[in-house]
């Protein structure tokens, strides 16, 4: 019997042995689970954390396009000849009005002569035919004296027919004479008539050569290639001694008094861009020298394959120093005012008849602003600021109420309740609270005291 028991005694022992362990064990494990529930250094919340930083909610919209004058004028040649002198070159400035080149003048001057000689024998027509005129008005009143004789021829021999004194025959002799003068008063007076008829053709042939001889030397004139503008001479075309046809380009005038910057603006930015509009230009050509130029136009038609839109701006150049072909950059856009910004996802929006949730990040969904188009976002909003150390080590969150602006791109203004550099959870891995212990990931911003500036922007 004794040797039995004292075969039990070392298992009993081991048994003993093995629960004063898990004793131990539990309590030792006790202290990192309890505490009332609070969350120990390993329960804090693990969170993305991002500054509030000062920023513009849209990149600055800027577009390149070469310069050119404000206004560019082809010299044409406006009759045919051979090119007899050339007074200018590239390059020379000009004024409105000068003479630029002549054409040959030998069979214009021919024209005009001719043209001269039809004047002149136009008028002699118009001279000879008041001539006439003045015959047939003389006629005339020789007929109508000779009439007025003989109407006083035929009454008298009435009388004396009634008398007896004279023969019947002889008093109707002289009423046919009366009758007689009658009618060639008529006759003169038609031949009046008619010889001013002459004198308003040949006056008409006069008024009509006169305009073909002012015509034929207006062509004389255009011999003469004049400046229609104030400016410089951009291209020349042809050189002494080459046969010019009527309507051929000589020269190419450029006033660069303004000049005129051709952009292409896509669609999706035609509302950042009005005309009247000031702008800043800058040419690479003339390093840091900042001009400011104006939106003169914004075509109404799109270019049907590329949907860009035409816009012109206008810069003034009273120097001259802004030459053809140069590129400009032209700032259409800042991008507008800088304002506090932070991401959309540290957003739990207030929304009537609908209830708070978080944003994506949160544990509620996003915007869908990722088309970087500007949305009216609601008015008010509320986002966890991180208050605490600035390693982190018992950083805890404060629930805070903002008023919020526009957004795009993932982005929100924030007006007022943030201040910059305070930092605000973008993205936890469960809800928070205020006063919920957080534990930033290697994804935040670097910590700083609060309220003060961290790390790189996101």
């Amino acid at each position: 019997m004794s040797s039995v028991t004292g075969g039990r005694s070392p298992l009993r022992g081991v048994c003993a042995g093995l629960a004063l362990l898990l004793v131990q064990a539990a309590c030792t494990r006790e202290p990192e689970g309890g505490g009332g529930g609070r969350d120990g250094g390993n329960g804090a919340v693990a969170v993305d954390v991002k500054e509030a930083r000062l920023g513009r909610l849209r990149a600055p919209l800027t577009l390149v396009g070469p310069t050119q004058p404000v206004e560019l004028v082809a010299v044409r040649a406006r009759v045919e000849g051979h090119l007899e002198k050339l007074a200018v070159d590239v390059g020379d400035a000009v004024k409105e009005g000068q003479e630029l080149g002549r054409l040959s003048t030998a069979l214009l001057d021919a024209e005009v002569h001719e043209t001269e000689a039809g004047l002149a024998e136009a008028r002699s027509q118009v001279a000879s035919a008041e001539a006439g005129v003045a015959q047939a008005r003389s006629a005339l009143e020789q007929s109508r004296l000779a009439q007025a004789q003989a109407q006083v021829e035929a009454r008298r021999y009435e009388r004396l027919a009634r008398r007896g004194i004279a023969s019947r025959q002889e008093a109707e002799q002289r009423t046919t004479e009366a009758r007689t003068a009658r009618q060639a008063v008529r006759a003169a007076a038609q031949q009046v008539r008619t010889q001013q008829s002459l004198v308003a053709a040949a006056r008409a042939r006069v008024r009509a050569q006169a305009a073909l001889l002012a015509a034929a030397r207006e062509r004389r004139s255009f011999a003469s290639l004049r400046s229609p503008v104030n400016g410089r001479v951009v291209e020349r075309f042809h050189t002494v001694g080459d046969l010019v046809l009527a309507g051929n380009e000589v020269l190419r005038v450029g006033d660069f008094s303004q000049v005129e910057v051709a952009l292409s603006v896509s669609e999706l930015e035609l509302s950042r861009v009005k005309p009247g509009q000031r702008v800043p230009v800058r040419l690479d050509a003339l390093g840091d020298t900042a001009f400011t130029g104006t939106v003169t136009r914004v075509s109404p038609q799109a270019d049907p394959l590329s949907r860009l839109v035409p816009v012109e701006v206008v810069l003034d150049n009273p120097e001259g120093r802004i030459g053809s072909g140069l590129l400009a950059r032209v700032q259409l856009d800042n991008g507008g005012e800088e304002r506090l910004l932070v991401l959309e996802s540290a957003l739990r929006v207030d929304q009537p008849d609908a209830g708070s949730g978080l944003s994506s990040a949160q544990g509620g969904s996003g915007t869908g602003a990722d088309d970087g188009l500007l949305e009216p976002p609601p008015e008010e909003g509320r986002v966890f600021v991180v208050t605490g150390a600035a390693d982190g080590g018992g950083a805890r969150v404060e629930e805070r109420r903002v008023r919020l602006g526009a957004r795009a791109d993932g982005q929100v203004e924030i007006l007022s309740g943030l201040r910059e550099g305070e930092r605000v959870v973008v993205r936890g891995e469960r809800p928070l609270s205020t006063g919920t212990e957080v534990r930033p990931s290697a994804l935040s911003d670097g910590l700083a005291p609060e309220g003060g500036t961290g790390g790189g922007r996101e």
